[in-house]
């Protein structure tokens, strides 16, 4: 068994911003670094980052997040809101839909299980 160091040296190992479906007036930005795919084809892990808004979960996957910093909701279609905050780590079951909002930019580091 091998362990992988996931590192971000700098702000600058992020991609460019990608707008995400927005259900507000300002669209949230979202990137994401140190993207790796696991070499057993299992899935991916990485860190990601969002600035403030609302948005449908895009990911089909199961996954697992620990919020680095950062503030928001995740609200399950039909349930109620799950809100966290920096050290909160979270599990989407896989077809978990829901909504978004983050109210203070995000960083996570993810595990999406394919």
């Amino acid at each position: 068994m091998s362990v992988i160091r996931i590192t971000l040296e700098s702000n600058d190992q992020f991609g460019e911003p990608v707008a995400l479906g927005n259900l507000t007036d300002t669209a949230p930005q979202a990137r994401i670094a140190a993207n790796l795919e696991l070499d057993d084809g299992r899935g991916s892990t990485g860190i990601w980052e969002c600035t403030p808004g609302r948005f449908r979960r895009q990911v089909a996957q199961a996954e697992y997040s620990y919020i680095v910093s950062g503030a928001g909701s995740f609200t399950p279609d039909g349930d109620e809101p799950v809100h966290f905050s920096a050290g909160d780590a979270l599990y989407f079951e896989a077809n978990s839909q829901g909504t978004w909002d983050i109210r203070q930019t995000v960083r996570k580091t993810y595990l999406i299980l394919s």
